[in-house]
């Protein structure tokens, strides 16, 4: 069985339709409700509907189970008459629908509920259908639900840290397996050749301790007899037994040192670098060129700057870490002449690491650029050239008959890409007299690269100077 309400939630000044059914029954009666307000239909998504009833014997019911919302956005749902409600015949006190999500509330009008009477049938009184407990039960549900769905994505998290978990220990496992690999490949080197010393050893013939000391002793006492008897003829000195006396061996590992490539450390501030030719490097740090650090190159000079100085004989080699951006500059000199004379500083072009060289880098007397025309070249009635990708010509010309007048046909290379339209005016006239020089781009479809006047004039004489883009 099936009923259709529409309730307007916004009127309740009188009861809408009516329901009919009768003692015991229930389970089977349906009615399909839609609910309105001011007459546009009410969204009940996420809404609990409930139906609540005062019966003819006064007992009170609500039951939010039997409700079953089938279109939330236009809000359509169906009540199911509970048997729980229909125990008692007559007619309702009140019955109604109310609407509840979260803290907000909102009910229908009065609902006429007519429950009829059965033959022969004692009727009990209607019972509460829905108590605290179903309603502490419906909570207890949504609560499980809730925890399972937490409950699975939590194992699901669980599962995937596991596998991490897994995978690592097989890396560690690997790990551990190549190193004791590794570990036992290189002991069992180490004791092959420990075994080979051994028997190399074992193989040879050497003398004790005792023994080799007293060669020692007695090799000591020949070399001392000879060298320190001055009385005995056969005595030598240190230069007939070709060695360096301690005064002349001291002499030349500090000449040796002055000739060693090393760190010779920072210099000081208040150095000429002119005096600084032994080999090595030196690092100057923070000093003002041309203050603290006198001849550097002209670039430094007046500014406080950080370099390696390396010098290898006659040449020194400088190189600054750039205050103003980051990069290096590289700069050398060498001495010469008698008397020495250092020749100025010159400074090496940088490339970048593609190869790509700054062209503020480079100074050039006369740099030849491509496609450049010198000089004026004569083509019909018109004098042209081009340089650097600009076009320029000129002419003075007189039209001999009226109309549009053909100076000349421009060659490939020097036609602007669209079409390039300038004002002239006639040598003798005003402004009123100005007529347009038209020059056909590579846009157009005819007459490419013409220079014409538009409507000249017969027997006038017309002069321009003009430059446009190729």
């Amino acid at each position: 069985m099936q009923e259709r309400l529409k309730l307007d939630l916004s009127q309740k000044t009188s009861v809408s339709q009516g329901i009919a059914t009768r003692v015991n029954d229930g389970g089977i009666h349906s009615i399909d409700v839609t609910a309105l307000n001011y007459g546009d239909v009410f969204d009940l998504t996420d809404y609990k509907v409930i139906f609540e009833i005062t019966t003819s014997v006064k007992t009170i019911a609500f039951d939010p189970v039997n409700a079953k919302v089938t279109d939330a956005k236009n809000g359509e749902f169906t009540y199911t008459i509970p048997k729980e409600i229909t125990g008692v015949a007559g007619i309702a006190e009140r019955a109604y629908f109310a609407f509840e999500k979260g803290d907000k509330r909102i009910t229908s009008a009065d609902i006429s509920l007519t429950i009829l009477q059965i033959i022969d049938i004692t009727a009990e009184e209607a019972k509460s259908y829905i108590s605290e407990y179903n309603k502490l039960v419906n909570e207890l549900k949504e609560l499980q639900d809730k925890a399972i769905n937490e409950m699975t994505a939590n194992l699901s998290e669980t599962n995937k840290q596991i596998t991490v978990v897994e995978s690592n220990l097989k890396k560690l496992e690997d790990s551990i397996a190549e190193y004791q690999k590794t570990v036992k490949d290189a002991a069992d080197e180490a004791i092959k050749k420990v075994e080979g010393a051994l028997e190399e050893i074992n193989s040879k013939d050497f003398y004790t301790k005792d023994e080799s000391d007293k060669k020692l002793a007695t090799q000591k006492q020949a070399i001392d007899s000879h060298v320190n008897n001055k009385s005995n003829p056969h005595a030598v000195t240190a230069s007939q037994v070709g060695a360096y006396t301690k005064t002349e061996s001291d002499s030349k590992l500090t000449d040796l040192s002055k000739k060693a490539f090393v760190n010779k450390g920072n210099l000081a501030s208040g150095t000429d670098l002119n005096s600084v030719t032994d080999t090595g490097f030196y690092r100057i740090g923070g000093l003002v060129g041309g203050t603290d650090i006198l001849n550097v190159p002209s670039e430094v000079s007046g500014i406080r700057f950080y370099a390696f100085l390396t010098v290898i004989g006659s040449l020194q080699e400088l190189t600054v870490y750039s205050p103003k951006q980051d990069t290096t500059w590289t700069y050398s000199r060498s001495i010469s002449g008698s008397p020495a004379i250092w020749s100025p500083w010159s400074k090496t072009v940088m490339a970048d690491d593609s190869g790509k060289v700054t062209i503020k880098d480079l100074v050039a007397s006369n740099i030849a650029l491509p496609n450049d025309t010198d000089g004026w070249v004569t083509l019909q009635n018109l004098h042209y050239k081009k340089r650097n990708e600009l076009v320029s010509f000129w002419f003075d010309f007189t039209a001999t008959t009226a109309g549009t007048t053909r100076l000349a046909i421009l060659p490939a290379g020097f036609i602007p890409p669209n079409d390039v339209m300038h004002v002239i005016t006639n040598w003798a006239t005003t402004a009123a007299g100005s007529k347009v020089l038209q020059i056909t781009g590579l846009n157009s479809n005819i007459n490419v690269g013409a220079v014409e006047i538009l409507n000249a004039v017969a027997n006038t004489r017309y002069t321009g100077h003009f430059t446009f883009s190729v």
